[in-house]
Protein backbone atom coordinates (compact mmCIF):
# COMPACT_ATOMS: atom_id res chain seq x y z
CA UNK A 1 0.00 0.00 0.00
CA UNK A 2 0.94 3.52 -0.46
CA UNK A 3 3.07 5.14 2.60
CA UNK A 4 0.43 7.91 2.90
CA UNK A 5 -2.08 5.35 3.65
CA UNK A 6 0.43 4.08 6.65
CA UNK A 7 0.85 7.98 7.46
CA UNK A 8 -2.84 8.48 7.82
CA UNK A 9 -3.00 5.32 9.84
CA UNK A 10 -0.14 6.82 12.51
CA UNK A 11 -2.16 10.14 12.55
CA UNK A 12 -5.28 8.31 13.09
CA UNK A 13 -4.03 6.49 16.28
CA UNK A 14 -2.34 9.79 17.72
CA UNK A 15 -5.74 11.63 17.44
CA UNK A 16 -7.43 8.32 18.86
CA UNK A 17 -9.53 7.76 15.86
CA UNK A 18 -8.01 4.53 14.58
CA UNK A 19 -10.04 1.38 13.84
CA UNK A 20 -9.21 -2.37 15.60
CA UNK A 21 -8.38 -3.57 11.95
CA UNK A 22 -6.19 -0.53 11.22
CA UNK A 23 -4.35 -0.90 14.40
CA UNK A 24 -3.53 -4.39 13.35
CA UNK A 25 -2.24 -3.56 10.27
CA UNK A 26 -0.08 -0.16 12.21
CA UNK A 27 1.14 -2.95 14.20
CA UNK A 28 2.34 -5.56 11.60
CA UNK A 29 4.19 -2.27 9.48
CA UNK A 30 6.32 -1.34 12.42
CA UNK A 31 7.59 -4.33 12.10
CA UNK A 32 9.11 -4.27 9.04
CA UNK A 33 12.56 -2.45 8.22
CA UNK A 34 12.66 1.13 7.77
CA UNK A 35 9.42 1.92 9.36
CA UNK A 36 10.28 2.60 12.48
CA UNK A 37 12.53 5.95 10.71
CA UNK A 38 9.19 6.79 9.11
CA UNK A 39 7.74 6.23 12.38
CA UNK A 40 9.96 8.89 13.82
CA UNK A 41 8.90 11.38 11.81
CA UNK A 42 5.04 11.52 13.92
CA UNK A 43 6.18 10.14 16.99
CA UNK A 44 9.41 12.29 18.03
CA UNK A 45 6.91 15.53 18.68
CA UNK A 46 3.56 13.91 20.17
CA UNK A 47 2.18 15.47 23.05
CA UNK A 48 3.92 15.73 26.61
CA UNK A 49 6.85 12.49 25.11
CA UNK A 50 9.88 15.17 25.09
CA UNK A 51 8.93 15.41 28.97
CA UNK A 52 10.69 11.87 29.49
CA UNK A 53 13.31 11.48 26.68
CA UNK A 54 16.38 11.24 28.99
CA UNK A 55 15.14 8.62 31.26
CA UNK A 56 14.80 5.44 29.10
CA UNK A 57 17.86 3.05 28.51
CA UNK A 58 18.04 2.40 24.42
CA UNK A 59 18.66 -1.63 24.28
CA UNK A 60 16.24 -1.94 27.12
CA UNK A 61 13.77 -0.38 25.55
CA UNK A 62 14.01 -2.37 22.10
CA UNK A 63 13.69 -5.83 23.56
CA UNK A 64 10.90 -4.25 25.62
CA UNK A 65 9.28 -3.21 22.17
CA UNK A 66 9.83 -6.77 20.91
CA UNK A 67 8.44 -8.58 23.83
CA UNK A 68 5.48 -6.31 23.78
CA UNK A 69 4.05 -6.73 20.43
CA UNK A 70 4.71 -10.06 20.82
CA UNK A 71 2.67 -10.77 23.65
CA UNK A 72 -0.15 -8.10 22.60
CA UNK A 73 -0.52 -10.09 19.09
CA UNK A 74 -1.14 -13.03 20.57
CA UNK A 75 -3.39 -11.65 23.45
CA UNK A 76 -5.30 -9.94 20.38
CA UNK A 77 -5.68 -12.93 18.42
CA UNK A 78 -7.96 -14.35 21.58
CA UNK A 79 -9.76 -11.59 22.54
CA UNK A 80 -10.12 -8.41 20.27
CA UNK A 81 -11.10 -6.45 22.85
CA UNK A 82 -7.96 -5.80 24.45
CA UNK A 83 -7.23 -3.06 22.63
CA UNK A 84 -5.21 -0.70 25.33
CA UNK A 85 -2.26 -3.65 25.22
CA UNK A 86 -1.85 -2.52 21.32
CA UNK A 87 -2.15 1.14 21.75
CA UNK A 88 0.73 0.37 24.75
CA UNK A 89 2.30 -1.00 22.38
CA UNK A 90 2.67 1.50 20.00
CA UNK A 91 3.20 3.78 22.45
CA UNK A 92 6.69 1.88 23.34
CA UNK A 93 7.26 2.40 20.09
CA UNK A 94 7.18 5.87 19.76
CA UNK A 95 9.00 6.55 23.02
CA UNK A 96 11.49 3.87 21.61
CA UNK A 97 11.86 5.50 18.21
CA UNK A 98 11.97 8.71 19.32
CA UNK A 99 14.80 7.96 22.14
CA UNK A 100 17.31 6.42 19.11
CA UNK A 101 16.35 9.60 16.98
CA UNK A 102 17.35 11.70 19.70
CA UNK A 103 20.82 9.86 20.21
CA UNK A 104 21.81 9.64 16.52
CA UNK A 105 21.08 13.55 16.26
CA UNK A 106 22.99 14.61 19.31
CA UNK A 107 26.19 15.55 17.17
CA UNK A 108 23.51 17.90 15.39
CA UNK A 109 23.73 21.87 16.30
CA UNK A 110 20.42 22.46 16.94
CA UNK A 111 19.48 25.63 18.46
CA UNK A 112 16.88 26.42 21.26
CA UNK A 113 13.48 27.77 19.63
CA UNK A 114 12.10 30.89 21.16
CA UNK A 115 11.00 30.60 24.89
CA UNK A 116 7.73 31.53 25.45
CA UNK A 117 6.97 33.46 29.08
CA UNK A 118 3.44 33.61 28.43
CA UNK A 119 1.11 30.79 30.09
CA UNK A 120 -2.34 29.20 29.13
CA UNK A 121 -4.89 30.80 31.43
CA UNK A 122 -8.87 29.65 32.19
CA UNK A 123 -11.28 32.38 33.43
CA UNK A 124 -13.65 31.04 35.33
CA UNK A 125 -17.59 32.35 35.52
CA UNK A 126 -16.86 35.75 37.10
CA UNK A 127 -13.67 37.04 35.34
CA UNK A 128 -10.78 34.94 38.24
CA UNK A 129 -8.11 33.46 36.26
CA UNK A 130 -5.97 30.41 36.62
CA UNK A 131 -2.44 30.56 35.33
CA UNK A 132 -2.32 26.36 34.11
CA UNK A 133 1.69 25.60 34.40
CA UNK A 134 2.56 22.76 32.17
CA UNK A 135 4.19 20.83 35.31
CA UNK A 136 1.54 21.34 37.63
CA UNK A 137 -1.11 19.62 39.33
CA UNK A 138 -4.03 20.85 40.48
CA UNK A 139 -8.20 21.19 41.29
CA UNK A 140 -10.09 23.29 39.11
CA UNK A 141 -12.61 24.98 41.95
CA UNK A 142 -16.14 26.91 41.26
CA UNK A 143 -16.58 30.36 42.84
CA UNK A 144 -18.64 28.47 45.38
CA UNK A 145 -15.32 26.08 46.20
CA UNK A 146 -16.52 23.15 44.43
CA UNK A 147 -14.09 20.98 42.40
CA UNK A 148 -15.33 21.07 38.93
CA UNK A 149 -12.36 19.58 37.65
CA UNK A 150 -8.70 18.63 37.49
CA UNK A 151 -5.04 20.08 35.86
CA UNK A 152 -2.43 17.53 35.21
CA UNK A 153 0.16 17.64 32.08
CA UNK A 154 -2.83 16.12 29.93
CA UNK A 155 -4.75 18.98 30.16
CA UNK A 156 -7.97 19.73 31.95
CA UNK A 157 -10.28 16.81 32.91
CA UNK A 158 -13.95 18.29 33.65
CA UNK A 159 -16.47 16.42 35.64
CA UNK A 160 -19.54 15.44 35.54
CA UNK A 161 -21.73 17.74 37.67
CA UNK A 162 -25.56 18.48 38.33
CA UNK A 163 -25.62 22.42 37.29
CA UNK A 164 -29.40 23.76 36.58
CA UNK A 165 -28.05 27.23 34.96
CA UNK A 166 -25.26 27.32 32.46
CA UNK A 167 -21.83 28.49 34.08
CA UNK A 168 -18.95 29.13 31.52
CA UNK A 169 -15.13 29.12 31.46
CA UNK A 170 -12.61 30.10 28.77
CA UNK A 171 -9.97 28.54 28.06
CA UNK A 172 -6.91 31.00 26.53
CA UNK A 173 -4.02 29.48 24.99
CA UNK A 174 -0.95 31.57 23.49
CA UNK A 175 0.89 31.75 21.05
CA UNK A 176 3.57 29.07 21.13
CA UNK A 177 1.34 26.69 23.41
CA UNK A 178 -1.22 24.38 22.56
CA UNK A 179 -3.81 22.59 25.33
CA UNK A 180 -5.79 19.61 25.85
CA UNK A 181 -9.41 20.39 27.32
CA UNK A 182 -12.29 17.23 28.18
CA UNK A 183 -15.62 18.82 29.01
CA UNK A 184 -17.75 17.13 31.16
CA UNK A 185 -19.56 15.23 28.58
CA UNK A 186 -16.75 13.37 27.68
CA UNK A 187 -16.00 15.30 24.83
CA UNK A 188 -12.20 15.91 24.02
CA UNK A 189 -10.66 19.52 22.76
CA UNK A 190 -7.29 19.80 21.49
CA UNK A 191 -7.10 23.55 20.88
CA UNK A 192 -3.84 24.78 18.72
CA UNK A 193 -1.58 27.99 19.77
CA UNK A 194 -3.59 31.45 20.03
CA UNK A 195 -7.00 29.92 20.33
CA UNK A 196 -9.90 30.52 23.21
CA UNK A 197 -12.45 28.12 24.01
CA UNK A 198 -15.41 29.18 25.93
CA UNK A 199 -17.31 26.28 27.02
CA UNK A 200 -19.89 25.60 29.99
CA UNK A 201 -18.48 23.55 33.14
CA UNK A 202 -21.46 21.20 32.48
CA UNK A 203 -23.86 20.78 29.80
CA UNK A 204 -27.98 20.97 30.27
CA UNK A 205 -29.70 18.51 29.55
CA UNK A 206 -32.24 18.48 26.54
CA UNK A 207 -30.12 21.46 25.34
CA UNK A 208 -27.94 21.86 22.83
CA UNK A 209 -24.02 21.19 24.03
CA UNK A 210 -22.93 24.61 22.65
CA UNK A 211 -18.99 26.11 22.89
CA UNK A 212 -17.82 29.34 21.61
CA UNK A 213 -13.75 29.32 19.39
CA UNK A 214 -12.05 31.48 18.49
CA UNK A 215 -8.58 29.99 16.83
CA UNK A 216 -8.04 26.17 15.86
CA UNK A 217 -8.97 23.27 17.56
CA UNK A 218 -9.42 19.40 17.22
CA UNK A 219 -13.06 18.09 18.56
CA UNK A 220 -13.53 14.06 19.51
CA UNK A 221 -17.53 14.99 20.37
CA UNK A 222 -18.93 12.39 22.47
CA UNK A 223 -22.23 11.04 21.08
CA UNK A 224 -25.22 11.97 23.04
CA UNK A 225 -28.73 12.96 22.78
CA UNK A 226 -28.59 16.69 22.32
CA UNK A 227 -26.32 18.45 19.84
CA UNK A 228 -22.94 19.54 20.04
CA UNK A 229 -22.52 22.98 18.21
CA UNK A 230 -19.21 24.34 17.61
CA UNK A 231 -19.86 28.39 17.22
CA UNK A 232 -16.52 30.37 15.54
CA UNK A 233 -17.34 33.61 13.58
CA UNK A 234 -20.26 33.37 11.20
CA UNK A 235 -20.58 29.69 11.02
CA UNK A 236 -22.23 26.55 13.45
CA UNK A 237 -20.40 23.49 13.34
CA UNK A 238 -23.46 20.88 14.46
CA UNK A 239 -22.70 17.20 15.06
CA UNK A 240 -23.46 14.35 17.37
CA UNK A 241 -20.34 12.63 17.60
CA UNK A 242 -17.45 12.69 15.28
CA UNK A 243 -13.93 14.15 14.57
CA UNK A 244 -12.84 17.36 13.08
CA UNK A 245 -10.61 20.09 12.79
CA UNK A 246 -11.88 23.71 12.74
CA UNK A 247 -9.92 26.21 12.16
CA UNK A 248 -11.53 30.13 12.71
CA UNK A 249 -8.90 32.54 13.58
CA UNK A 250 -10.11 36.10 13.61
CA UNK A 251 -7.25 37.64 11.42
CA UNK A 252 -7.51 35.33 8.53
CA UNK A 253 -9.85 35.64 5.45
CA UNK A 254 -11.38 32.39 5.75
CA UNK A 255 -12.67 29.82 8.07
CA UNK A 256 -12.08 26.21 7.51
CA UNK A 257 -13.55 22.88 8.86
CA UNK A 258 -12.14 19.60 8.19
CA UNK A 259 -14.02 16.14 9.03
CA UNK A 260 -11.67 13.37 9.82
CA UNK A 261 -14.89 11.39 11.20
CA UNK A 262 -18.95 11.07 11.19
CA UNK A 263 -20.85 13.69 9.86
CA UNK A 264 -21.34 17.58 10.31
CA UNK A 265 -23.12 20.49 9.17
CA UNK A 266 -22.30 23.72 8.80
CA UNK A 267 -24.70 26.75 8.99
CA UNK A 268 -24.48 30.34 7.90
CA UNK A 269 -25.40 33.07 9.82
CA UNK A 270 -24.55 35.25 7.15
CA UNK A 271 -27.14 37.74 5.66
CA UNK A 272 -26.33 37.18 2.44
CA UNK A 273 -25.89 32.99 2.23
CA UNK A 274 -27.98 31.13 5.16
CA UNK A 275 -27.75 27.98 4.51
CA UNK A 276 -26.66 24.31 5.74
CA UNK A 277 -23.75 22.26 4.52
CA UNK A 278 -23.20 18.61 5.05
CA UNK A 279 -19.47 17.48 5.18
CA UNK A 280 -18.70 13.77 4.91
CA UNK A 281 -15.24 12.03 6.16
CA UNK A 282 -12.31 13.46 4.46
CA UNK A 283 -13.93 16.93 2.96
CA UNK A 284 -12.85 20.10 4.19
CA UNK A 285 -15.59 23.02 3.94
CA UNK A 286 -13.64 26.72 3.52
CA UNK A 287 -15.87 29.80 4.61
CA UNK A 288 -15.15 33.11 2.74
CA UNK A 289 -15.82 35.96 5.03
CA UNK A 290 -15.42 38.47 2.51
CA UNK A 291 -17.57 37.04 -0.03
CA UNK A 292 -19.64 35.03 2.71
CA UNK A 293 -19.86 31.52 0.49
CA UNK A 294 -18.95 28.28 1.43
CA UNK A 295 -16.92 25.79 -1.05
CA UNK A 296 -16.60 22.19 0.05
CA UNK A 297 -13.33 20.00 -1.43
CA UNK A 298 -11.61 16.95 -0.48
CA UNK A 299 -9.53 17.36 2.56
CA UNK A 300 -5.79 16.36 3.58
CA UNK A 301 -6.44 14.98 6.94
CA UNK A 302 -2.56 14.17 7.48
CA UNK A 303 -1.17 18.32 6.69
CA UNK A 304 -4.47 19.90 8.81
CA UNK A 305 -4.14 17.43 11.78
CA UNK A 306 -0.29 18.37 11.41
CA UNK A 307 -0.18 20.95 14.33
CA UNK A 308 -1.60 18.57 17.04
CA UNK A 309 1.96 16.56 16.74
CA UNK A 310 4.09 19.83 16.11
CA UNK A 311 4.39 19.75 12.67
CA UNK A 312 3.28 22.97 10.23
CA UNK A 313 3.04 21.34 6.92
CA UNK A 314 3.10 23.38 4.10
CA UNK A 315 1.94 22.12 0.25
CA UNK A 316 2.43 25.07 -2.24
CA UNK A 317 1.49 27.42 0.31
CA UNK A 318 1.96 31.00 -0.36
CA UNK A 319 4.67 32.23 2.13
CA UNK A 320 2.14 35.31 3.09
CA UNK A 321 -0.29 32.69 4.76
CA UNK A 322 2.68 31.24 5.96
CA UNK A 323 3.87 34.22 8.02
CA UNK A 324 0.79 33.58 10.22
CA UNK A 325 1.16 29.82 11.32
CA UNK A 326 4.99 30.82 12.04
CA UNK A 327 3.90 33.58 14.20
CA UNK A 328 1.24 31.59 16.15
CA UNK A 329 3.38 28.36 16.53
CA UNK A 330 6.87 30.51 17.47
CA UNK A 331 5.09 33.25 19.39
CA UNK A 332 7.17 35.77 17.23
CA UNK A 333 5.95 38.97 15.03
CA UNK A 334 7.30 38.49 11.09
CA UNK A 335 7.77 41.74 9.17
CA UNK A 336 8.47 41.59 5.55
CA UNK A 337 9.26 44.35 3.87
CA UNK A 338 10.01 42.29 0.71
CA UNK A 339 6.67 41.94 -1.25
CA UNK A 340 7.32 39.69 -3.82
CA UNK A 341 8.48 36.99 -1.15
CA UNK A 342 4.67 37.40 -0.21
CA UNK A 343 3.38 35.41 -3.68
CA UNK A 344 6.22 32.35 -3.79
CA UNK A 345 4.96 29.53 -2.71
CA UNK A 346 6.44 26.63 -0.64
CA UNK A 347 6.12 23.31 -0.58
CA UNK A 348 7.56 22.12 3.21
CA UNK A 349 7.35 20.09 6.83
CA UNK A 350 8.64 22.06 9.79
CA UNK A 351 9.28 20.34 13.72
CA UNK A 352 8.42 23.31 15.56
CA UNK A 353 9.65 21.37 19.06
CA UNK A 354 12.90 20.68 17.71
CA UNK A 355 13.33 23.11 14.84
CA UNK A 356 13.90 27.12 15.94
CA UNK A 357 12.83 29.98 13.75
CA UNK A 358 16.16 30.86 13.15
CA UNK A 359 16.31 27.26 11.00
CA UNK A 360 13.27 27.80 9.62
CA UNK A 361 13.82 31.33 8.31
CA UNK A 362 17.43 29.74 7.32
CA UNK A 363 15.71 27.15 5.10
CA UNK A 364 13.13 29.30 3.35
CA UNK A 365 16.10 32.16 2.50
CA UNK A 366 18.13 28.97 0.92
CA UNK A 367 15.06 28.26 -1.66
CA UNK A 368 14.09 31.99 -2.09
CA UNK A 369 17.19 34.39 -0.85
CA UNK A 370 16.20 37.09 1.32
CA UNK A 371 18.04 39.03 4.40
CA UNK A 372 16.26 39.13 7.84
CA UNK A 373 17.30 39.53 11.31
CA UNK A 374 15.74 38.85 14.33
CA UNK A 375 16.11 41.01 17.66
CA UNK A 376 15.36 39.82 21.66
CA UNK A 377 11.15 41.11 21.04
CA UNK A 378 11.18 38.22 18.97
CA UNK A 379 10.53 40.27 16.18
CA UNK A 380 11.77 38.93 12.71
CA UNK A 381 12.29 41.51 9.98
CA UNK A 382 12.51 40.46 6.31
CA UNK A 383 14.60 42.74 3.56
Amino acid sequence: MKSNYFDNLVVKYLNHSIKEDELDELILWLEEPGNKEVFTDFAKINYSLDYKLGHYDTEGVKRFLQEKIRKDKKSYKRRKVFRISKYAAILVVAVGVLFLFVKEKQAASISEPFHNEQRTTLELERGRSIILKEEATQDIVSEKGEVIGKHNQQGIQYEKTELSNLVFNTLKVPKGRKFRVTLSDGTKVFLNSDSNLKFPVNFISGENRTVFLSGEAYFEVTKGESPFVVKADNLDVRVLGTQFNVSAYSDDETMRTVLVEGSVELLSKSSKNNTKTLLMPEQGATWDKVNENISVAKADIASTTAWMKGQLIFNGVPFKDIIKKLERSYNCTIVNNNLALNEEVFTATFHVELESIEQVMAYISKNSPYQYSIDQNRTITIN
